[in-house]
């Protein structure tokens, strides 16, 4: 994966003049000027990735499977101050749907289409040869390309690699505790040239609730990934053994955009009014919106554990529960709970005590 932002410096030819600058004078020299791009970095399985809005990228899948990815875009977000939709600037290649590149109008393609080609000639010091394949006229293949002979990129040494991401976490931890306050320089590097992206959500050793017999919730928001408070977006990943429940809950402060990544699974919606909204089975592959302040509760398949990643419209989500520790029920007086449902006391107190003898350590809103 490679971001381009605006502003900052070519990361590798950088980061690697002290290491090996010595080493590729002589072969630069020989062969003309060497490349200089900013920073690459690998994904894997389970990866949340956090693309500040209008910043290049690029994907590339150097590995032996397909790569399925889910891009989620908040078309209300501030940042946005066009129109209400989603919309792609590409730098090059022309739009595809279905397989086949298609045209709204003959202007349709990368921003290179629509200038006059002698004039972008001259403007970038290129023919006009150059400047038609920018144009990319005859280009079908639309946004996703095969490269046959593979991509070779600049990438430092493994270790380099690491000591640079290590001092990125290091980084982005000393500004969270607040040590950085006040000492800012120019503000460009620090707070947005040296960013993390991308955060793996999949491993279960950094899951926020586990239950190696129930299953397990990881959370990442502008905690764990504070370039989300940028985006206002965060993400919660769920995993439900066989006939796991996620109890009733809400979200005070977003919506969520479900995606299903695996087994199959039953969810029931309801909205402010009472009503259902929905009542089905979700499986593999499968989106489910679940809006703002709507309840909604989850359970996995009798023969199979139910996987989803559910991403939010808020970088740190508010979340309400029906039973666990600081829930609604729980934190009601008995009177309250009694005067409410018209039952008696006895049975208010074994509504509480039973949901309170229900929770296991951190367990706050999976049983099974």
């Amino acid at each position: 994966m490679g971001i381009v932002y605006p502003g900052c410096p070519e990361s590798y030819q950088s980061f690697q003049q002290q290491f090996e600058q010595s080493k590729q004078e002589g072969l630069a020299q020989s062969q003309g000027l060497r490349d200089e791009h900013q920073k690459v970095q690998r994904v894997r399985e389970g990866d949340i990735v956090a693309l500040p809005v209008g910043v290049t990228h690029w994907f590339y899948n150097d590995g032996d499977i397909p790569v399925v990815a889910v891009t989620v875009s908040d078309v209300s977000n501030s940042a946005n101050q066009l129109e209400p939709r989603r919309m792609e600037f590409l730098l090059a290649g022309r739009h595809q749907r279905g397989g086949q590149s298609y045209e709204i109008d003959q202007q349709t393609g990368n921003i290179f289409t629509g200038f006059d080609a002698q004039f972008l000639a001259e403007a970038l010091g290129v023919n006009q040869e150059l400047v038609r394949s920018l144009h990319s006229q005859n280009d079908k293949r639309g946004e996703i390309v095969h490269v046959p002979q593979g991509l070779q990129l600049l990438r430092p040494l493994k270790s380099q690699e690491q000591l640079q991401q290590q001092q990125e976490e290091e980084f982005q931890d000393e500004r969270y505790h607040g040590e950085w306050k006040g000492n800012y320089t120019n503000g460009l590097d620090e707070n947005f040239c040296t960013m993390r992206v991308r955060e793996n959500i999949n491993d279960p050793s950094r899951a926020d609730i586990y239950n190696p017999r129930i299953g397990r919730i990881t959370v990442l928001n502008n905690q764990k990934l504070p370039i989300l408070n940028n985006i206002q977006m965060s993400a919660h990943r769920v995993v439900l053994r066989r006939n796991a429940v996620l109890a009733p809950h809400w979200k005070i402060n977003a919506h969520s955009l479900m995606y299903v990544t695996g087994g199959r699974g039953k969810i029931q919606i309801v909205n402010h009014q009472g009503r259902t909204v929905f009542d089905g089975q979700v499986s593999q592959r499968q989106l489910l919106l679940i809006p703002q302040n709507y309840a909604a509760m989850e359970m996995a398949h009798h023969q199979q554990q139910f996987e989803f990643v559910s991403f939010k419209t808020n970088s740190n989500v508010m979340v309400s529960r029906i039973i666990g520790k600081a829930s609604t029920i729980q934190a009601l007086p008995l009177d309250v709970i009694r005067a409410s449902y018209r039952i008696t006391i006895e049975q208010a107190r074994r509504l509480k005590n039973n949901m309170r003898e229900q929770q296991e350590g951190r367990e706050d809103i999976i049983r099974s």
